[in-house]
């Protein structure tokens, strides 16, 4: 079994034209593939090829870009639903140009943050001493 890419967690939107019109959350991306969640139902088959629309955070200064993606499963729950991707983009691409710029700036978040957590907890582990003097 191929060792899968890490994934990153994304805020990006997500429009798939040919399946939804609700709100699409890019929850997390890897170099191939991408997970999305809708607060309402996705009516996505497995193994077929979507064009999305992929709309990063501001803050990563990254224009809007577009991938083939091809589905791999879909979870429906009560009031949303999930679904897998893969990306199926050919190299070379405009779109596979911003998604590794889109990738460069979630990696660089995510050490950020991982690098305040072992900060924090170095903090919190370390000993304090105290001293009381008798008067």
């Amino acid at each position: 079994m191929a060792e899968r890419d890490t994934r990153f967690s994304s805020n990006g939107q997500v429009f798939i034209s040919q399946v939804t019109n609700t709100d699409a959350l890019l929850k997390n991306l890897s170099a191939s593939g991408l997970c999305i969640e809708s607060s309402g139902f996705m009516d996505v088959i497995p193994k077929t090829r979507y064009s999305i629309d992929i709309v990063p955070e501001k803050e990563a200064n990254v224009d809007k870009f577009s991938l083939e993606i091809e589905s791999r499963w879909v979870k429906a729950k009560m009031k949303s639903s999930e679904s897998g991707f893969v990306i199926v983009v050919p190299p070379g691409t405009t779109g596979k140009s911003l998604l590794e710029q889109y990738i460069g700036y979630l990696s660089s978040q995510q050490a950020d943050i991982e690098e305040n957590a072992n900060h924090d907890d170095s903090q919190a582990s370390g000993s304090i001493d105290i001293s009381i003097e008798n008067h």
